[in-house]
């Protein structure tokens, strides 16, 4: 009788951290992780490649200890399972000079999208999820 209550007790409290820690949707489904959950570390080739295959390619620009590099990132995530044919970058605003001055970046939290060559949104400290998907959308 205890180990049968001792186990609903487990039970229910493995549900409540696994709601806790997002691994079910509100509505109750079981999320599945997908494998892109960082993106890829930006290299001028891997990016010119993308820019002529025409792809949909979304730039991160982050700085180590940004909050507001911090409230991207799960709009930043949920952008990476909606698109996952979409080349997602990434580079440190303080250590990626070279990348920086390339894309003419003036603060860390810069989201850059490009459809293929065109650069077709970027946002600047921007942490609404609904404004970030937007803009990112924007390059489908």
């Amino acid at each position: 009788m205890i180990a049968t209550r001792l186990s609903s007790i487990f039970a229910a409290a493995a549900v409540m951290a696994a709601l806790a820690t997002g691994a079910f949707a509100a509505d109750g489904a079981k999320k599945v992780e997908t494998a892109a959950t960082e993106p890829a570390t930006y290299t001028q080739s891997a990016f010119q490649q993308a820019q002529s295959d025409q792809k949909h390619i979304v730039i991160e620009v982050f700085k180590k200890g940004c909050g507001t590099c911090a409230a991207q990132k799960p709009s930043l995530e949920a952008a990476r399972a909606k698109y996952p044919d979409a080349t997602f970058m990434k580079f440190d605003f303080v250590n990626d000079t070279d990348a920086v001055k390339e894309f003419k970046v003036v603060k860390q939290s810069t989201i850059i999208v490009f459809k293929g060559k065109d650069e077709v949104a970027r946002l600047v400290g921007e942490t609404n999820r609904g404004a970030i998907l937007g803009a990112i959308e924007k390059g489908v």
